[in-house]
């Protein structure tokens, strides 16, 4: 009787649920727009059907595909080198805290700072996945005889078709003045060729899986027995003043459910 009911109803509102919401997954949350767009074309490049949705106005963004497009999604991310590396700038390690600072750590912070504008600036080319610089100034003594010279170390770690070893020259002139007393040969460049990333071969499902069709029609039976079961219902009673309500359809449709009760 009424669990019947009751279970007529969770079984249509979670048909309904599973329609609407079990197609799509998050894959990234808490992205900038430019990363968002970035991985979104990336991936529909790929033909992985993704979408960009933002729940705060524009501040943050989050990338969702499909349920069933979720390893090839992170295969095709992985090969690109998406979504990128986070740096901080001299501007977010300086700001004005109230703290008075010694100057020690001021010299540690710019050249942290300068390490990260560079990193940042290296990654930004076509090709590279990962970029890191790493800056050496020595705390030179002016009554020494002998100044340390400073020195920088470069690694970039770029995808298999990228050319990156021919810009080895630019990469250290834009490193060597970026940083005062720099010299040209005092600038390594290390540079490693990713590990080609096989993406499936298999093609891309199409943007409603096989379930998804089955779990529709299901509904469509559903919902059509629900409404002959409210014919029928709202003809036996005379009913008249047009469609019975979405209560009655459903008190209808569970009563089909109700075992027949035996005459005495």
């Amino acid at each position: 009787m009424k669990s019947n009911r009751r279970a007529a109803r969770i079984a249509v509102v979670a048909l309904c649920i599973a329609l609407l919401g079990g197609c799509k997954k998050e894959l990234y949350g808490s992205l900038t727009e430019q990363d968002a767009n970035e991985m979104l074309v990336a991936l529909l490049e790929q033909g992985v059907s993704a979408s960009k949705t933002s729940p705060d106005g524009g501040k943050n963004w989050t990338l969702d595909v499909d349920d069933a497009q979720v390893v090839r999604a992170m295969e095709v991310l992985r090969s690109r080198g998406l979504p990128h590396s986070k740096f901080n700038d001299l501007g977010e390690l300086f700001k004005k805290d109230g703290l008075v600072s010694t100057p020690t750590e001021e010299r540690v912070r710019f050249v942290y700072g300068i390490s990260q504008e560079l990193s940042s600036t290296l990654s930004k080319i076509d090709g590279v996945l990962v970029a890191r610089v790493q800056i050496v100034l020595p705390n030179n003594d002016p009554l020494a005889q002998e100044i340390k010279p400073s020195s920088a170390a470069v690694f970039i770690k770029y995808r298999p078709d990228a050319d990156i070893n021919t810009l080895i020259p630019q990469i250290k002139t834009l490193v060597m003045h970026s940083v005062e007393g720099l010299t040209y040969d005092h600038v390594s460049v290390t540079t490693v060729a990713a590990d080609p990333v096989e993406l499936s071969k298999t093609p891309p499902p199409a943007s409603n899986p096989w379930w998804m069709v089955v779990l529709g029609a299901a509904l469509a039976a559903l919902l059509a027995g629900a409404g002959f079961a409210a014919y029928r219902f709202g003809a036996k009673r005379g009913a008249n003043s047009g469609a019975p309500s979405l209560q009655g359809w459903l008190d209808a449709f569970a009563g089909r459910f109700r075992p027949a009760r035996k005459e005495p």
